[in-house]
């Protein structure tokens, strides 16, 4: 497959090498570009690709994990490099450049494909930016201005680069020029002209003072750097008379010494010139000796002040966070180790407060990464303002932040501080005219009594910042070390739940739905449980915080949706009418992609129809970054027949919104609000607010955890379409339902939901 070449091959090439990049490894930042691409664009692939003579180089892959690069041949970006608008190929299978490419025939197989062209100077396209995924699709509209922006940025970080080798260059360049006239000014120390062109250059200037005569004379470079015409005659009071009083004592005192051992020095010194400018100069003597007598000094004045200026903007840049301008967490790692160890000596204790930013993914999501960059610049702002000018507040990166008390007095001052902080960042944040939140967790440590050294002390503040966001964020709490036990029994608990999984302990119990107007069975909710091999049958409330885990919440959820789809075909073969059976999906199995094929395949692998099977999601799943990807999927499942129920409806963030925007076919009411309704005049309020939503909506509506005749007439009364709960059955395993169902009495099941009461409201 033949490739083509850009008429200025060679000054393209040649561009591509100046950045001596094509060697190093893959970029942090460009894969951090390519891992947002992704997600904006809602895109399975994202690389940024440089386009050699007879390859490409990756220099950052995002979702095709472990290729480093592809040959020029086959390479998409080969076409993208020769113009420069960007490439778009809505189907390669019929692009006849594409059709027999490697990459679309076979793995990722490539069907969408839209390629930006990377430059640095007009016309030399050195590589691409590259979103692709393997089904045909057109760019959406906004695509073209979002890879825009993405390819902005990646020049941008190109740019730097060049940037900061170029400073680096330049100062080892001015180290470089400092040695080499060191050497030139002991061997040509009597020559009147000490290359005053090179002077010039690296600000630097030779001196040379005759003992015996006390005579000095200085090049035309110092005269520079003193802010004086050449010629003039200089005398070493007025050479002196530049350095204030301290610098000048330092100098005189190096001198002396080195008059009577007749060793050379070196020496940095503050300095004002003539204008009155403050300066940073370098000054280095050599001596002449006859036999043991010191006969001549000489050496050279260096103004060093942009290379020290310049040493101490990388040094600025590679220990601060750029957004915030905080110390990154290298630089608090060492101000950490400093603090403990001024601790030690002074019998004070010392406080590490890891600080989690609780909305701070909400306002990214739906206001975009401004208003979120406006809100980390606010709360290092809040946060820098709580503590003492002895303490450090550091970003560790994303939202989180850390603070270092240096000097406590007492091990409760950092829970005061504390305290502090969070009334500081729950006042309303306004960014173009929306308030927004800024609450955010705090977890607590003191030194010495949570720990000794730094890496204990981060560790055990980040069990405690866990405990806090557990526990309903927006709160404080000082680590325990009880806390540490917790975290090994959840750390624990995965590992059993995987080996659990991978013995295949877990399977779904079924709980019936009954309709309150017939009795009939309407349906099942599948409920995953736990058959431990010491503790018995287990439910949700024992293993249910491994679903924080997304890998394990996708393993569950895989289980859940195989073992059900089996039993229903089992079900289906011994002529059982079931109805259909729901299952709950968390937003990981959103996240992972192709959700509605993987359910719609699971069905037809057992010749089900779509419209036996009903997930039931929570009103997170709404929220966050893969809304359009949830929108999609339920949008898919819907039209297919599956029906879409949306759990817990209540107790979540969800806007009533989301019951338009959405296809729901029924809304379920939370047990929280059933379990009172016979005595609670808000909960009873509740329920029929929803039930009459529902009706309004022409939406469907299920009660859960109905226990008792009284509840289920009063939700019978009010409307409410179906229920489950105790009060029918518990759930029960695959092998119950078909008994379950043949030996169900309608009457009875009516009966049960018939009782008159009076309850509140």
């Amino acid at each position: 497959m033949a490739f083509p070449v850009p008429e200025n091959e060679a000054e393209r090439l040649a561009e591509l090498h100046s950045l001596e990049i094509l060697n190093t490894g893959a970029s942090a930042a460009l894969h951090g570009i390519c891992e947002l691409a992704r997600r904006v664009l809602d895109v399975p692939f994202a690389c940024v690709g440089l386009v050699d003579r007879d390859r490409q180089w990756f220099k950052a892959v995002s979702g095709w994990e472990g290729v480093e690069g592809t040959s020029r041949e086959h390479s998409f970006s080969a076409w993208t490099i020769m113009a420069p608008q960007p490439l778009v190929v809505p189907d390669a299978t019929r692009d006849p450049r594409f059709a027999e490419n490697i990459y679309v025939t076979g793995d990722p197989h490539i069907r969408f494909y839209i390629g930006a062209p990377i430059a640095l100077q007009e016309g030399l396209n050195i590589g691409s930016l590259c979103i692709f995924g393997p089904e045909p699709r057109e760019p959406r509209p906004g695509d073209m201005e979002t890879i825009d922006h993405f390819v902005h940025i990646i020049v941008d970080q190109f740019r730097l680069h060049q940037a900061t080798r170029r400073a680096k260059r330049e100062i080892d360049h001015r180290r470089t020029s400092q040695s080499l006239l060191e050497m030139q000014s002991r061997e040509l120390w009597r020559r009147q002209t000490l290359l005053a062109q090179t002077e010039r250059l690296a600000r630097v200037g030779g001196w040379e003072f005759d003992i015996a005569t006390q005579r000095l004379n200085w090049s035309d470079g110092i005269y520079r750097i003193y802010g004086f015409p050449p010629g003039r005659a200089a005398t070493v009071e007025q050479s002196q008379s530049h350095f204030p009083t301290e610098a000048r004592h330092q100098f005189q005192r190096k001198f002396y010494a080195a008059l009577r051992s007749g060793e050379p020095f070196e020496v940095e010194l503050p300095f004002v010139n003539a204008q009155g400018q403050h300066r940073l100069v370098r000054k280095t003597c050599e001596l002449e000796m006859d036999g043991e007598k010191v006969v001549r000094a000489f050496g050279i004045l260096q103004d060093i002040t942009e290379q020290k200026e310049a040493e101490q903007r990388m040094w600025h840049m590679a220990n601060h966070d750029a957004l915030t301008d905080l110390p990154n967490r290298g630089l608090m790692r060492d101000k950490l180790e400093v603090a403990l160890r001024r601790a030690r000596r002074s019998g004070n204790h010392v406080g590490v407060l890891l600080v989690d930013l609780d909305q701070f993914k909400d306002v990214n999501d739906t206001l975009g990464h401004d208003a979120g960059d406006a809100l980390l610049v606010e709360a290092a702002r809040r946060l820098s303002a709580c503590v003492s000018d002895l303490d450090t507040v550091a970003r560790l990166g994303g939202d989180e932040f850390i603070v270092l008390l240096s000097a406590l007095e007492s091990p409760t001052d950092g829970m005061v501080a504390a305290q502090r902080i969070l009334s500081a960042l729950s006042l309303p944040f306004v960014y173009r005219r929306s308030s927004l939140s800024c609450r955010g967790s705090v977890g607590v440590t003191v030194a010495p009594d949570h720990g000794t050294d730094p890496s204990t002390l981060l560790k055990n503040a980040d069990i405690a910042l866990y405990r806090a966001k557990s526990a309903g964020r927006g709160i404080a709490v000082e680590y325990d070390p009880r806390m540490q036990q917790a975290t090994e029994n959840r750390i624990q608990l995965k590992a059993r739940v995987r080996l659990g999984l991978k013995n295949g302990e877990f399977m779904p119990y079924y709980q019936p739905k009954i309709s309150l107007t017939s009795g009939a069975i309407v349906g099942f909710e599948a409920l995953m449980r736990w058959r431990h091999p010491r503790k018995g049958l287990l439910g949700p409330s024992e293993f249910g915080q491994v679903f924080d885990d997304p890998h394990l919440s996708v393993e569950l959820g895989e289980r859940l949706l195989e073992l059900t789809t089996r039993d229903m075909a089992a079900w289906t073969a011994m002529g059982c009418d079931f109805c259909h059976v729901a299952i709950n999906v968390s937003s990981a199995e959103f996240a992972r992609g192709e959700l509605p094929e993987r359910i719609l395949a699971a069905l037809d692998a057992v010749r089900l129809p779509p419209e036996r099977m009903m997930i039931e999601v929570t009103e997170t799943v709404f929220l966050g970054r893969g809304t359009e990807t949830v929108r999609h999927s339920l949008q898919s499942l819907s039209q297919a027949g599956v029906g879409i129920a949306l759990d817990d409806f209540g107790t979540g963030y969800a806007s009533l919104t989301h019951l338009k925007q959405f296809p729901v076919d029924r809304i379920k009411i939370d047990r929280s609000f059933v379990h009172d309704i016979e005595h609670d005049v808000d909960d009873a309020a509740i329920v029929r607010a929803v039930i009459n939503l529902g009706q309004s909506l022409g939406i469907k509506t299920v009660a859960e955890g109905v226990e008792t005749r009284s509840q289920a007439a009063y939700l019978r009364s009010n409307g409410c379409d179906f229920a489950q709960g105790y009060l029918y059955s518990k759930a029960l395993p695959a092998s119950r339902v078909p008994i379950l169902l043949r030996g169900w009495s309608v009457d009875d099941a009516a009966y049960r939901s018939s009782e008159p009461l009076d309850v509140a409201g």
